[in-house]
């Protein structure tokens, strides 16, 4: 990489990882375990996608690649890291997409109706959605897990009603770290393809404004959040239609991510803040 370049790759990275250092700071993880998981991260990374055709990538050439020292390097590829998904966080996102895009589980609007608790009341039930998911698990232990992270409510006649456009729980840290880790990285890996230039640009577009006022920027952050629930629950329907339509497609291997977000704080200086 060209020395200018690096300088604004460096520049841009401050910005970037200053709101991921006061995440890191206020969890009290400090740097020294940071450091060296980004060296864990630098080797798994360069081992995956910057290998020669045909050649095991040696310690070697994966330290001259990374800067991490080989010794380093054999340590790392000796220490598998633990899982990077929340098993549950998953689950609860896969139910709550089906039940706002699949028909048998919306009403004549295409809102999503309220769930019964149990199949032995008459309409659609959990089971309901947790069988069509094709998952073998207590529709009771879904219904527990959506009341404790806030997704879900029980409304007066004891059905199980939406209190989200989406799976974004209230409660539970290691659901919301998860999907905070999945939108981050996602939104990361398109800005690097747009950067890289190897293909046709991916969408990442976003609108900001300063000088406004409190008032005014908390309606306009809910004029947000309306606008991106409609698109969302829109693409949601399209892209699971898509996916049922794939299912029996050889080589159906892409995975695509379409998101939205709003952000608002006290105006800093740009220029050395994030």
């Amino acid at each position: 990489m060209p020395e200018k370049r690096q300088i604004l790759v460096i520049r841009a990275l401050r910005r970037i990882l200053r709101p991921l250092a006061r995440l890191l700071i206020r969890e009290q993880v400090p740097y020294p375990v940071f450091g060296d998981l980004m060296k864990q991260i630098y080797v798994e990374v360069a081992d995956r996608e910057f290998t020669l055709a045909g050649k095991r990538q040696s310690a070697a050439r994966a330290a001259l690649l990374t800067g991490v020292h080989r010794r380093e390097v054999k340590r790392i590829r000796e220490e598998r890291p633990d899982g990077e998904t929340s098993a549950s966080a998953a689950l609860g996102a896969r139910l709550v997409a089906d039940w706002l895009s699949l028909p048998e589980f919306q009403d004549a609007n295409g809102e999503p109706i309220a769930l019964n608790r149990s199949s032995r009341r008459h309409g659609v039930s959990v089971r309901d959605l947790v069988e069509r998911a094709g998952q073998d698990i207590r529709p009771q232990t879904v219904i527990d897990e959506w009341l404790r992270l806030g997704v879900a409510e029980i409304d007066a006649e004891g059905r199980i009603r939406l209190r989200s456009a989406s799976f974004v729980p209230e409660e539970g840290f290691e659901e919301k770290l998860d999907f905070f880790a999945r939108i981050l990285a996602a939104h990361i890996a398109t800005g690097d393809h747009n950067l890289e230039g190897a293909g046709p640009p991916m969408l990442d577009q976003v609108v900001w404004y300063g000088g406004l006022s409190s008032e005014n920027a908390e309606r306009l952050q809910k004029r947000a959040r309306e606008l991106a629930t409609v698109a969302l629950r829109t693409w949601n329907r399209e892209a699971r239609a898509a996916q049922d339509a794939d299912s029996d497609t050889p080589g159906a291997d892409r995975r695509i991510h379409f998101g939205a977000y709003v952000h608002s704080d006290r105006r800093r200086d740009e220029t050395t803040d994030a």
